[in-house]
């Protein structure tokens, strides 16, 4: 029996993010890509899945380790520096930091601020910062800072607003991805997104009404 190629790294899920990535990463060392739904992944020392987090579950399933990661700064555990080294060679701006829960959950902000206004409106990332759609950004960023307070993040309504319009301004030309999944008519991440909120907002006994509004209006507009 032929003896099977390991790999320093491969890519799960070959859509814009991956190809992205796995063309920089193929760059600077052997890369193999695995297409999405593919039952099986080549023997690799790292395992990077770049697709949707409704498809994550499938992809976890094949039972190797996974590693997820985003464009813009790519946050790592300790533990990871191999992995870290790669992807700056690759050209990624990566650091290695303790902090993955806080920045995980300051991304949940943006994400349940910018993309369910976004889609629901159809306008760009840039409207949230300008009425009449700044209004319900800010809605959602206060009912969310006390949902995220009491999981850890230290963070106030007014500064979680400041982040979530610098994220509206830095990315105004943007479509986010759940204007573009309707647009598409792909089913969107509203429940891993606004979804997540409110299970949180539910442990904590919190209220967010806008956010309740919000994820049902996105789940009609899926259905149509």
């Amino acid at each position: 029996m032929a003896r099977r190629e390991r790999f320093p790294v491969a890519v799960v899920g070959p859509g814009a993010l991956g190809s992205f990535f796995a063309q920089r990463l193929s760059k600077v060392v052997p890369t193999a890509v695995v297409a999405r739904g593919a039952t099986k992944i080549p023997q690799a020392d790292w395992v990077i899945i770049l697709v949707k987090a409704y498809d994550t579950a499938a992809a976890y399933r094949v039972g190797k380790r996974v590693v997820p990661v985003a464009t813009g700064r790519t946050l790592l555990p300790p533990g990871f520096e191999a992995l870290a080294r790669m992807l700056r060679r690759a050209g990624f701006n990566t650091k290695i930091t303790k902090e993955i829960r806080a920045a995980r959950l300051r991304k949940l902000l943006a994400n349940v601020c910018l993309n369910p206004v976004t889609a629901a409106f159809g306008v760009r990332n840039g409207a949230l910062a300008e009425p009449p759609y700044a209004r319900f950004a800010e809605a959602l960023a206060r009912e969310a800072a006390p949902v995220l307070a009491a999981e850890g993040l230290k963070i106030a309504p007014a500064e979680a607003l400041r982040r979530v319009m610098a994220v509206a301004k830095a990315t105004a030309e943007n479509r986010s991805s759940m204007l573009q999944d309707l647009a598409a008519g792909r089913k969107t991440e509203i429940e891993e997104i606004s979804g997540a909120l409110l299970r949180l907002a539910r442990r904590h006994r919190l209220a967010v009404p806008t956010h309740a509004a919000f994820r049902q209006i996105i789940r009609i507009m899926e259905a149509r």
